[in-house]
């Protein structure tokens, strides 16, 4: 839309799949990923974008081989321990000798696989498995996405094109039309001027056979002069008026700070049309009103879309909602951002959710891994890492458990930071932190 096309930067598919590699590989603690294109009609695939490994991005390559190939084969997740498994690999040599394991998730969209995210480890005790591969799938759905729109974008530059050549046809074929007219007239009045009539030459170029083309280019005139005028709709769907009033008032005063140039007029582009604060009352406003996003409150989202599914919505989240957030991500939200967002912050998410896109705020993307964590269980660690953990969650600096556990500093260095890895703990404190609240939760 216009309000997109203005308010947010020029969109670049290899950008965007960059970013949401990057945000791949560090939710897994790895450095290294790529994206492939899938084109299974020519049996063929693509490298769009990779990072921290030269995948030879832009060549084309049979389904028949590599990581891509194995998982359109399977149709879903594949993982293997060590790259060297991979059927048809094309990393070259001395980047493969420093690959150990391997995760590939399908891209799908309307039922096909367009594509693969494929993510790789050089860590010798890294080992991928379903909760990897569970989380890459949710990150998986927007990357299609992106995929999808670039295609669009493709058809929709020829189209433009098409219909460029189009309304130039129509002109040319009403200049051709005017001027065929003006023969016409021209001739008919040199005939009446030597038959000594009345000059009728007004009549003889009255009817139009051919006007039917040019109604066809006014056609198109008209359908962009509606579309200019167009301004991103959104509604809000929260069960607290309170809350319904300060989103609105957030919106209403984001054309300045965090992102934004100062923009006289900028709350116009962004048009609140309606509140609501059940979910019958919700969709019962989408269709009515046609909102391009819904701001919903989390408990709001999944019956939304399960009754309106493909729906832009971008979900709110607070302290505390993480299955919410992991299963709002489920069921297709457009992003998640918390309640401590500011206005500039809420509508780059609704301008990313019109455009395809999500966005998760900092705090909704450390709920979503606490929410998958949560529903997987404990997570899975060696003897080793629990004996580690054990002594972190003591207080005890690498040295002192270096010493307790007969190992070298480097070691527990190592083993520390896969327990933070595996835990979803940015640091021991937190670490800690997690160890009260499980033994609270187990002591009631």
């Amino acid at each position: 839309m216009p309000a997109v096309e203005d308010l947010a930067t020029d969109f670049s598919p290899r950008t965007e799949l960059e970013r949401v590699l990057r945000r791949c590989t560090d939710l897994l603690g790895c450095d290294a990923g790529s994206i492939c294109s899938v084109d299974e009609a020519a049996g063929t695939y693509r490298k769009e974008a990779d990072i921290g490994v030269a995948c030879q991005s832009g060549q084309v390559f049979p389904l028949t081989e590599g990581m891509t190939g194995t998982v359109v084969a399977r149709r879903g997740p594949v993982w293997f321990d060590r790259y060297d498994q991979v059927p048809g690999g094309h990393v070259a040599d001395p980047e493969r000798a420093t690959l150990r394991g391997v995760i590939g998730v399908p891209l799908e969209w309307r039922g096909r696989v367009i594509g693969a995210c494929i993510v790789f480890s050089r860590d010798e005790d890294r080992v991928f498995g379903p909760v990897d591969a569970e989380l890459l799938e949710l990150f998986a759905r927007h990357e299609a996405i992106v995929l999808a729109t670039a295609r669009l974008r493709e058809v929709a530059e020829v189209t433009a094109r098409a219909e460029a050549v189009a309304a130039e046809l129509s002109r040319a074929a009403g200049r051709l039309r005017q001027a065929s007219r003006d023969a016409m007239d021209a001739l008919a009045e040199a005939r009446l001027t030597l038959l000594g009539l009345p000059d009728a030459a007004g009549a003889l170029g009255a009817a139009d056979p051919a006007g039917a083309l040019g109604a066809a280019g006014a056609t198109g005139a008209a359908g962009a002069a509606a579309v200019s005028g167009a301004r991103l709709r959104v509604l809000i769907a929260a069960d607290r008026p309170l809350l319904r009033a300060g989103i609105a008032r957030l919106l209403s005063s984001a054309g300045a700070g965090a992102g934004f140039a100062p923009r006289p007029g900028f709350e116009d582009r962004i048009k609140i049309v309606g509140e609501a604060a059940t979910p019958g009352a919700t969709a019962a406003a989408c269709r009515e009103l046609r909102p391009d996003v819904v701001l919903a409150d989390l408990g709001l989202t999944g019956p939304l879309l399960g009754e309106l599914p493909g729906l832009a919505v971008v979900g709110l989240c607070e302290a505390g909602d993480e299955g919410l957030v992991a299963e709002a991500m489920r069921v297709g939200v457009r992003g998640c951002v918390d309640t401590w967002a500011d206005g500039p912050e809420l509508a780059r998410a609704i301008i990313a959710a019109a455009r395809g896109q999500a966005v998760l705020s900092a705090p909704a993307l450390a709920q979503l891994q606490r929410g998958l964590r949560g529903r997987t269980g404990e997570p899975r660690l060696t003897e080793r890492e629990r004996q580690v953990r054990g002594l972190m969650e003591q207080g005890l600096p690498d040295k002192v458990i270096a010493e307790r556990l007969v190992l070298s500093v480097k070691t527990v260095e190592k083993h520390a930071g896969a327990v933070l890895r595996k835990t979803g703990a940015r640091n021991r404190a937190e670490l800690a932190a997690l160890a009260g609240r499980d033994r609270l939760r187990y002591a009631r």
